[in-house]
Formats: structure tokens, C-alpha cells, sequence
């Protein structure tokens, strides 16, 4: 039964290919037997006193089957036409549908390796010493408005602030690599160049598509970083807003523009305005140890109302 199932398929598969042959042939052999069962002038003439007429009669009826041949031929080939169309058309959807999955499988395969390459440079020796250096200059810059109003004023290409004087140098002394004023001019700038490649690189996360995707596969430690990066990109913009010369030469206030979109990618609700985000990083644990200048607090209220 197994094997006889097959060859039956075939039959009818052969049989359905030469339909309009069949009944071509069906026409003939029909129009023919009749001739052939009925065909004797004495026999015809004992019939009808019109055998020429019944001659024609019967080619006639030949002529219309032919062309009843002809719209089962047309109504075959259509039909045949459009059953290879629709298989086409299956076909080209499946292979479609094989190509979106592929598409999807490797844009999965780039998200996942993409968050892989963040979490290894993130986690890289070299990216620590990043890390580490530029929290040297963010304390800093909370221990001491004087060195944070240098180091805002560097983040812009004019109205740069000259580096401080000795007289700041006992806020920051306990930071690592600044016990002295010689050696706080010896790493300070390296320190500072530092923060730039961890700013730098929580721009290029916030600018990638899948930046959500890529940080809900790996935490960055933004919560650490936030009350931080939020007082410089603050000041940032106070520093702007005062200053004309900053204004004529300055690009966007980029830093704000990432942190508020880290911000929204981590689900963290957006400030108001000043008062609001000071309030946040005046009362923030990390920022109570580490040891504000009271400098921010008198100054912060100038700006308060001014939305972010």
C-alpha cells in the first residue's frame, strides 16, 4: 500500500498534465465513431434526402467541439498559470519569511554582541583606570566649587578658567595622586582627560538605537554616576548661561543632553528644574560623603526656577 500510494499519485498528476490532450482526443475519437458506426451512403439516403447537408452538419458539430476543445485549453492553461503563480508566490513568501528570521536571528546576534562589547570595555583594566581617574576629578569638583568652576570651563573652548591656585589645594588633598600641589599638577590634566573618555562613552551608549536593549542586558552602575555627572552637566550650563564669550563659541550643552536620556533609558523621573535636581544631589548619600562645598548650596538658588 505504502508503495502503490506513490505511483497513484503519479497517474494523477500524469492524467490531470494532459487534460486538454484527453479531451481533444475524446472529441476526435467521438466525432470519428459516429462516421464510422453510421456511415453508408444507401443507409444515410433511407435517413434524410440531405446527406450532403448532414456531412456538413456533422463538421459543424466537429468545428464545435474543437472550439469547446479551445476554451477548456484556455480554461486549463489559465487554470494552470495561476496554480504555478500561487506556488510562486508560496515560495517566494517562505523564502521571505527564512530571510526575516535570518535578519532577525543576526540583528539578536548584534544586540547580544554589542552588550558584550560595552560589558568588556566597561570591565576592561584600562577602562578601571577610567573609571577611577575621573571619579579623582568629579569628588573634586564636589569638595571644591573653585576646581569644579576650572573644570566646567574646560568643557568648553573659551572663557577657559587658569588652573587654581594653591589656596583650594587642602579640599582635594585626599584625593589619589593629589597630595600636593605638584602632584596635582603633575596628574590633574590626565585625571581630567579621563572624565572626558567616560563622558565619551556613555555618549556613544545613549546614541545607539538599542541603547535600552544593550543597558537592560548590563548595568552600567548609572546610579553611581548620576548625582555626579548631573552636578557638572548643571554647572555647565550655568557657566553658559553667564557667560557671552562661552555662548558665541559653544557647541550644545552635549553632557545634559546625555545625562537626561540616560535619565529616561534607566526610568529615573526627570527634574524640573534646578531646585529640584539640586534638592536630588544635595541629599544624595554619596554626595553627603563625599563633602559639598557649601559654595553649590548659596549659589544653586540664583538658577533655581530655571527649567532643565
Amino acid at each position: 500500500m505504502e508503495k502503490s500510494a506513490p505511483r497513484i499519485s503519479k497517474l494523477k498528476q500524469f492524467a490531470f498534465d494532459r487534460t486538454p490532450q484527453l479531451v481533444f482526443l475524446t472529441i476526435l475519437v467521438l466525432w470519428f465513431s459516429a462516421w464510422v458506426l453510421g456511415f453508408s451512403w444507401e443507409q444515410l439516403r433511407t435517413k434524410t434526402e440531405q446527406p450532403i447537408n448532414d456531412i456538413f452538419l456533422s463538421v459543424n458539430t466537429l468545428f464545435a467541439g474543437l472550439a469547446f476543445f479551445g476554451i477548456i485549453w484556455t480554461s486549463f492553461t489559465q487554470y494552470k498559470d495561476l496554480k504555478e503563480t500561487k506556488s510562486l508566490m508560496a515560495s517566494t513568501a517562505e523564502a521571505s519569511k527564512s530571510m526575516a528570521e535570518a535578519s532577525v536571528r543576526m540583528a539578536k546576534h548584534a544586540d547580544e554582541k554589542t552588550v558584550l562589547d560595552f560589558f568588556q570595555t566597561y570591565c576592561s583594566e584600562y577602562f578601571q583606570t577610567v573609571k577611577d581617574r575621573s571619579m579623582n576629578v568629579l569628588i573634586a569638583s564636589v569638595r571644591s566649587s573653585q576646581y569644579g568652576d576650572y573644570l566646567v570651563s574646560r568643557l568648553f573652548a573659551a572663557g577657559q578658567l587658569q588652573t587654581p591656585s594653591e589656596s583650594f589645594h587642602a579640599k582635594v588633598a585626599e584625593i589619589p595622586g593629589w597630595a600636593t600641589q605638584k602632584e596635582f599638577l603633575a596628574n590633574e590634566r590626565h585625571d581630567r582627560y579621563k572624565l572626558d573618555e567616560l563622558i565619551n562613552f556613555f555618549s556613544l551608549l545613549v546614541g545607539l538605537g538599542n541603547a535600552k536593549d544593550i543597558i537592560n542586558g548590563c548595568d552600567f552602575s548609572y546610579s553611581w554616576w548620576r548625582p555626579l555627572l548631573w552636578m557638572i552637566a548643571i554647572e555647565q550650563e550655568r557657566r553658559f548661561l553667564e557667560n557671552e564669550e562661552v555662548r558665541t563659541y559653544a557647541t550644545g550643552l552635549y553632557l545634559q543632553n546625555v545625562v537626561r536620556r540616560l535619565d529616561n533609558i534607566y526610568n529615573f523621573k526627570p527634574f524640573a528644574n534646578y531646585e529640584d535636581a539640586w534638592t536630588f544631589i544635595l541629599n544624595h548619600p554619596k554626595i553627603v560623603e563625599y563633602g559639598i562645598d557649601p559654595e553649590y548650596t548659596a549659589r544653586h538658588i540664583q538658577f533655581a526656577a530655571v527649567a532643565i
